[in-house]
Formats: C-alpha cells, structure tokens, sequence
C-alpha cells in the first residue's frame, strides 16, 4: 500500500497553495495558458482564473506573466518565483510521503 499525501501550505492561517494549485501552476507553465491548463485539468477557466488570483494575492511575489491579446488570445508563463514554488512544493511533497510509507506499514491483520 503507498500512500499519498496532499499536503498544503499556509500562510497568516488561510490555506495558500495546494496540491492542486500546483498541479494548475505546473500545467500553466507546461501550456503557456490559463485557458489550456483549465481545460486540461477538467476545470472552468473561471475557476483556474480565480484560484491563480487568490493563490498571487497571498504570495510574496507575483507568479504569473500575463499577456493579453494577439490572435492566440494572450499566453501566460509562471515567474521564477512560480516555478521556486512548485520545486519547494514537490520537494515536501515527496518527504511527507516517504514519511507516511515508512512510519504507517499496512496491517495484513496476521493473513498471510
């Protein structure tokens, strides 16, 4: 049995990013789209818009690079700030989890 952690980050008490915050900032800077990475995580754009916002208005620098306009309708890239985010993020992810697998063995209650 592997278990898998979700941690999430907080900041002044107010949950600030997620494990499916990163999932949408890692598809944004993959897409180079809000509207891509929303539609390819099965999510209103709306939605995506929203959480980007809430997640830049908590952080300490911005995360995105936002461009509007032109014939493909605008791109956005995540900052260098971003991108540290989402290592720093993976890097606790992955401890937590090696944490749980080691400290919780699953119990086979004396079955073989």
């Amino acid at each position: 049995m592997e278990i898998k952690s979700r941690i999430w980050i907080e900041k002044d008490g107010k949950p600030f990013i997620g494990y499916g915050k990163i999932e949408l900032l890692k598809k944004v800077d993959s897409e180079h789209s809000i509207t891509a990475a929303a539609k390819a995580l099965n999510m209103s754009y709306k939605k995506a818009w929203n959480l980007l916002n809430d997640m830049e208005q908590l952080a300490n620098e911005p995360l995105l690079i936002k461009s509007i306009g032109g014939k493909s309708g605008g791109s956005s890239t995540l900052t260098a700030y971003g991108k540290h985010l989402i290592k720093t993020f993976e890097k606790l992810n992955d401890k937590c989890e090696t944490y749980l697998n080691n400290e919780f063995k699953p119990v086979t209650n004396g079955i073989s």
